[in-house]
Order: structure tokens, then C-alpha cells, then sequence
């Protein structure tokens, strides 16, 4: 029985121990259109996390809508993301993660 219990303490901890080492998810971000391609995203303040831009993108001859997104970044410069083929007239978004 003891043993088992002291199972169950090192299982509860452990992830405790994993989460105390992940960092922030950025702060201070904004995101726009910059052309009928392009949409751009950045944060001022990555707090060790990381983002990237979106681009919800409508293809004008089957409506047809797809997402596009950007590399990721994590210094206060800007994602970018591209609306690829036919498809333009993007929507801005960001994806922000902890790492």
C-alpha cells in the first residue's frame, strides 16, 4: 500500500516539474492585411514563447477557403503568411504558442 502511494506522488509530480519549465506566451500582438496576398503578424514581447502569422484565404472562382500560415518567430519581427495559387483577400490571424 505505501508503496503504491509513493507511485502515485512521483506520477503527480512529474508533470508539475514539466510545466514549471515551459516559458510565456507572447504579449503585445497585432496582426494585419498587408495586400491581397499577404497578411504580416508580430509581437512585442515573445516571453520565450512563439507566433505566427494566419492568412484565411478565399479562392474567387470556387470560394473555396483555405488557411496559410507563416514561419514562427519569436524576436519582435514580423510572420508573414501568403495566400498561395488563386486564392486571395486574406483575413489576418496569429497563432501564438508556449514552447
Amino acid at each position: 500500500m505505501l508503496a503504491g502511494t509513493a507511485m502515485l506522488g512521483l506520477m503527480l509530480s512529474a508533470p508539475a516539474t514539466a510545466s514549471a519549465a515551459a516559458t510565456g506566451r507572447p504579449t503585445g500582438c497585432h496582426y494585419q492585411v498587408v495586400n491581397s496576398q499577404m497578411t504580416a503578424a508580430a509581437c512585442s514581447d515573445a516571453n520565450g514563447g512563439h507566433y505566427r502569422a494566419l492568412a484565411v484565404c478565399k479562392d474567387e472562382e470556387t470560394g473555396r477557403v483555405q488557411e496559410f500560415v507563416g514561419d514562427w518567430r519569436n524576436n519582435g519581427s514580423f510572420s508573414k503568411a501568403y495566400c498561395q495559387g488563386s486564392y486571395r483577400n486574406p483575413s489576418p490571424g496569429i497563432e501564438t504558442k508556449v514552447t
